[in-house]
């Protein structure tokens, strides 16, 4: 924790606000990525048949798979990956030096807890959002689309980053 005091100029704060200032931070830092990259969406396509039939390719050479292509099956991958990452975060958590008085790993544990945050919020905000799509295909606008993209992104790397706190601080 001293290395992370130093490093921010002697601001010094509990190890919780540590916590939760490196959970919202990769949320809006990765947030702000999405949002601006995507000016000029104003919605996006999840199949990519309806990008085809709509957009007519915007000028692209789309697959032959495009013609057909659903989301469906990526959604099942993007849901069991999830599912992975939820686990091993919870159990990491749960069973990870239980003993430790180490503030670093109660800061892994913290920021662990954001990875499975951000997992839950991201399988429950893409199936909405593709269920609401399948009803209305402009619904997938640029603001769900930064949304939806940056929960997976932030549970990745709020996992990622966990585990690296939490090798800093080991022996």
């Amino acid at each position: 924790m001293e290395l992370m005091s130093a490093i921010c100029f002697g601001f010094h704060a509990p190890t919780p606000i540590w916590g939760l200032l490196i959970g919202v931070g990769v949320f809006v830092v990765i947030w702000t990525g999405f949002w601006r990259t995507n000016r000029n969406t104003k919605s996006v396509y999840f199949d990519a048949q309806d990008f085809a039939h709509y957009e007519g390719g915007a000028g692209r050479e789309l697959p032959v798979s495009a013609a057909e292509g659903t989301f469906e099956p990526l959604l099942q991958h993007y849901i069991g990956v999830t599912k992975v990452l939820i686990t091993l975060a919870a159990a990491s958590i749960t069973f990870g030096q239980t003993q430790s008085t180490k503030s670093g790993i109660l800061l892994a544990k913290i920021v662990l807890a954001f990875s499975i945050l951000y997992g839950v919020m991201f399988c429950a905000f893409v199936l909405y959002m593709y269920d609401e799509y399948t009803q209305n295909v402009r619904a997938y606008t640029r603001f769900w689309y930064s949304m939806v993209e940056t929960l997976g992104f932030s549970a990745l790397f709020s996992f990622v980053v966990g585990y690296a706190i939490w090798v800093f601080n080991l022996g």
